[in-house]
C-alpha cells in the first residue's frame, strides 16, 4: 500500500495538470490532502523532473495572458501570481519578461482600444474619474493611466477634468 501512494499521487497530479497548469505551491496544497508532507515533496520533485511543473514558465504564461489578452496591469498580475503561491522572485522575473516585450503603456493602450470599441471614451469629469478608478483596479500604475488617457481622451474633455468642471 505504501509503495502505491506515491504512484497515486503522481496520477492525481497528472489528472489535475491535464486540466490546467498549477504552480508548485498550488499542487502541494492539492496533494497534501491525499498524503503526508514527506510524500508530497518527492512527488513534486518528480513532476518537475518530468517538466510537468515549471513555476517560471507558469508565471510567465499566466502574466502574459493576463496582461496581453485580458488587459490586466502588472500590479494585479503580481497579486494574482502571489496568491497562486509563485515565489516572489519568479513573479518579478515573469512580469519584467512580459514588460520587456510589451511596454505597460502599449498594453494599456490596447485595453483602452478594446474598451472604446464597446462604448465611447468618457467625455465628462465623472466618467473620466470612473475610468481612472477602473484602470487602477485592473492593476495599472497611476502614471501610466494618466499618460495613456491624456493621449486617448480629447484635450477639451481632459482640460475640463483637470479644472474640476
Amino acid at each position: 500500500m505504501a509503495a502505491e501512494l506515491p504512484k497515486s499521487l503522481l496520477q492525481r497530479a497528472c489528472s489535475l495538470l491535464a486540466r490546467r497548469a498549477y504552480s508548485r505551491g498550488e499542487m502541494r496544497d492539492k496533494l497534501s490532502k491525499l498524503a503526508p508532507e514527506g510524500e508530497v515533496e518527492p512527488a513534486l520533485d518528480r513532476l518537475e523532473e518530468l517538466k510537468l511543473l515549471n513555476d517560471e514558465e507558469y508565471a510567465y504564461s499566466l502574466a502574459f495572458n493576463r496582461m496581453k489578452m485580458e488587459g490586466w496591469g502588472p500590479i494585479k498580475v503580481r497579486h494574482s501570481l502571489l496568491r497562486r503561491q509563485v515565489i516572489p522572485d519568479l513573479v518579478e522575473r515573469a512580469i519584467n519578461r512580459v514588460l520587456a516585450d510589451q511596454d505597460e503603456r502599449l498594453l494599456l493602450g490596447d485595453y483602452l482600444d478594446k474598451l472604446s470599441r464597446r462604448s465611447s471614451l468618457p467625455q465628462d469629469r465623472r466618467q473620466i474619474r470612473r475610468l481612472i478608478l477602473h484602470l487602477k483596479r485592473r492593476g495599472f500604475h497611476d502614471e501610466t493611466v494618466y499618460s495613456a488617457l491624456r493621449q486617448k481622451i480629447p484635450a477639451t474633455a481632459w482640460q475640463r477634468f483637470d479644472e474640476g468642471e
